[in-house]
């Protein structure tokens, strides 16, 4: 069971559980934050407290015949929809609506959750639309969003928006120490703020990679040019955690003052933008902006 949440979590899940001790939680909880706070953690937590049979302030007993079902993955009245590549497709939602007008097999609540629902596509999004302008009793569906920006309104209006906040840098080394994580990497507190990003990094086994990335973010070699195609060679999304190094490179050459103009500035931020872009969108072969180019770019203005 996912009774153990980390501390910055707390404030949430007690306003949660006001509410349905009140009788007034919403049938559908939409769970916002930045990514990397644990927003996954508290669906999934939410989930099993709404199917357990004796829960106590919002938390499975752990014990029930419904937990047992939870804890072996086969509850019969539990939903997860999680993005299979770039988005969420209109099927996966249909799946969702047809879940929720079915009866409850074990007698009580059913629960959908839909993981990055900000992923979805605009036709995924209107059929969800539907199952949340007609909402059944003893039905719940918890949604988690890294960016509100692109759900729709009619969406957002539906849903009781709860914010997950960031940890302060005390609450994440705290919390990754009880998960055996270093936090003495170089770049920890660019990543502080998102510690479940750093937990993914260690059990995938990159964290290696990742200070490499940093370092030559700030050294911009030709050596470092080739360490970074290697790694992204293995892991295609370390482009991101890449290109903020580099931004964050830049916003330092201007807080310095090192005789970095704005416009020099803005053109290096297109550039990386640009790398950006092409990592995601384009073939290797095709790529008009080489990772030695573009760190021979920014070196000769920093």
């Amino acid at each position: 069971m996912n009774n153990l949440l980390p501390s910055w979590h707390s404030s949430a899940l007690s306003y949660l559980a006001r509410a349905q001790q009140n009788g007034r939680l919403h049938h559908a909880q939409l769970l916002s934050g930045k990514k990397g706070v644990g927003k996954s953690l508290l669906a999934a937590h939410l989930a099993d407290a709404l199917l357990c049979l004796h829960p106590q302030n919002l938390t499975a007993c752990g014990q029930c015949k419904s937990c047992n079902l939870n804890l072996a993955g086969n509850h019969p009245d539990r939903l997860s929809v999680v993005p299979e590549g770039k988005s969420i497709g209109v099927d996966e939602i249909r799946e969702i609506t047809h879940f929720l007008n079915h009866s409850a097999q074990q007698g009580g609540n059913k629960v959908a959750l839909i993981e990055q629902a900000h992923l979805m596509t605009r036709s995924a999004a209107n059929a969800l639309l539907k199952t949340l302008e007609e909402p059944n009793a003893n039905r719940y569906l918890v949604v988690t969003s890294d960016d509100d920006s692109k759900l729709p309104a009619t969406i957002l209006s539906r849903c009781n928006k709860v914010a997950i906040h960031s940890p302060n840098q005390a609450e994440a080394a705290q919390w990754l120490a009880a998960k055996n994580v270093a936090c003495d990497f170089p770049w920890f507190d660019e990543f502080s703020l998102q510690p479940f990003i750093i937990e993914a990094w260690q059990q995938e086994g990159v964290l290696e990679d990742v200070t490499a990335l940093y370092h030559a973010a700030n050294q911009l070699t030709a050596e470092s040019a080739q360490m970074v195609e290697k790694i992204l060679l293995k892991q295609s999304a370390m482009s991101d955690v890449f290109a903020r190094f580099l931004l964050n490179r830049l916003k330092g050459a201007m807080t310095q003052g090192n005789g970095l103009s704005f416009t020099q500035y803005q053109d290096l931020v297109s550039l990386i933008h640009r790398f950006m872009y092409e990592q995601k969108n384009v073939l290797g072969l095709n790529q008009n902006l080489s990772i030695s180019n573009l760190l021979f770019a920014l070196q000769k203005q920093l």
